[in-house]
């Protein structure tokens, strides 16, 4: 999540969290961006008479309305099924040039972040370079002095936020920081270690951001370049996607979403490109809705891992969070979605495929300008998701 997104909802039980996580989707390359904006649309196959647009359009269209109504300056969503393709982007890229957003716009992803990385995690477990129940500490010997765990963490545990590592976004709020700065993944680390831990490996599901701190230096280690390259050579270039990448990166989105917030004194800030993500692994991957489908379906399919390392992620089974994942019921199939959300200040996103990859939807909105953090298990988020569900449920 981002500088000052949520610490107020950070500690929420696991269940509450869980309602607000998902997915894997799409198609496995990049499509080209429209010469034009895309209208709210559906894409059905041709028949003699004009067909009525499908249900799940009527449920995104008046949520899409009910967002823009209350304040978002941006909200695009696409989603695939069997009935066609459908996707809508509504509003306005920037506050200062008023350009209308466009499908193929950029905006910044959050936590879904956290996935690319557990998805460079697994690559290594493919590669016999680690196992998912090593220590972290047999690769990492700094991290005991760091932050001074309780006992040996797996690798395991962080995937699935189930370490019981305290929350660096918490720490950063009790002293007051609102997390504007550029920040190291050991400065994280260290600023979670004023926290105590909650357990230790095997713990409850608690989300903590720090998790993914601690992977990102494992993963750098033993790749020997940052986190975002390492994503990037993983993920980025196999799938041919144009504009995906780690904040900081250059060359720099041509055409971001800006996201708002409020100041104290009622001024908008806007937060596109803020030095706080730059290189994050838990907030600072740049993506657009077709290529979060596209990554997505890609990872469901088996493009970029084994079918046996995606079912690993999908686990622990009947739990709602796996690894770098998040499961929600898929009541067309009697089965699960997966995949995640992603809350930054001024941002939501979101990805979510039905297990045999028949639906699958992807959300980027610029919400309405608040004064507080705000992210993932917020009222905001909770709702996106269910309506997100419901749409694919009505795609059945």
């Amino acid at each position: 999540m981002q500088a000052g997104r949520f610490f107020r909802f950070r500690s929420m039980t696991a269940a509450a969290a869980a309602l607000v996580l998902f997915a894997v989707g799409g198609c496995t390359s990049a499509p080209e961006p429209p010469d034009q904006q895309t209208p709210t649309a559906t894409a059905l196959a041709p028949t003699a008479t004009a067909r009525p647009a499908p249900a799940f359009a009527a449920v995104l269209e008046k949520y899409s309305q009910r967002l823009l109504g209350g304040g978002a300056t941006a909200v695009v969503i696409q989603l695939k099924s069997r009935l066609g393709e459908w996707s809508t982007a509504k509003g306005i890229r920037n506050i200062e040039t008023n350009e209308p957003v466009q499908l193929n716009d950029q905006a910044h992803i959050g936590d879904i972040t956290t996935t690319m990385v557990a998805v460079s995690v697994m690559k290594l477990v493919e590669e016999g370079k680690i196992q998912l129940d090593d220590p972290i500490q047999k690769y990492l010997p700094d991290f005991e002095s760091i932050i001074k765990p309780p006992g040996p963490i797996n690798i395991r545990s962080l995937l699935s936020h189930r370490s019981g590592i305290p929350d660096y976004w918490e720490s950063l709020n009790n002293a007051g920081d609102p997390g504007d700065s550029k920040m190291s993944h050991q400065e994280r680390l260290a600023a979670a270690a004023t926290q105590r831990w909650t357990g230790g490996s095997g713990s409850l599901f608690r989300y903590s951001s720090t998790n993914y701190s601690a992977l990102a230096m494992l993963v750098e280690k033993l790749r020997g370049k940052d986190i975002g390259a390492v994503i990037r050579t993983d993920s980025v270039e196999p799938l041919g996607l144009q504009a995906t990448l780690m904040t900081g990166d250059e060359p720099g989105p041509q055409k971001l979403i800006h996201g708002y917030t409020l100041a104290k004194n009622g001024d908008k800030v806007d937060n596109a490109l803020s030095p706080f993500h730059a290189g994050s692994p838990d907030s600072g991957m740049i993506s657009t809705v077709p290529e979060l489908n596209a990554y997505f379906a890609a990872l469901r399919k088996g493009t970029l891992l084994t079918p046996r390392s995606v079912a690993e992620m999908h686990h622990p089974k009947y739990e709602q969070f796996g690894l770098g994942l998040v499961r929600r019921y898929d009541s067309c199939s009697n089965n699960d979605y997966f995949g995640h959300i992603g809350v930054v200040r001024g941002y939501a996103a979101l990805a979510l495929i039905s297990a045999d990859g028949s639906r699958q939807i992807a959300m980027a909105i610029a919400r309405a300008p608040k004064p507080d953090l705000i992210g993932f298990d917020d009222p905001e988020s909770i709702d996106m998701s269910r309506m997100a569900v419901e749409a694919l449920n009505q795609a059945c």
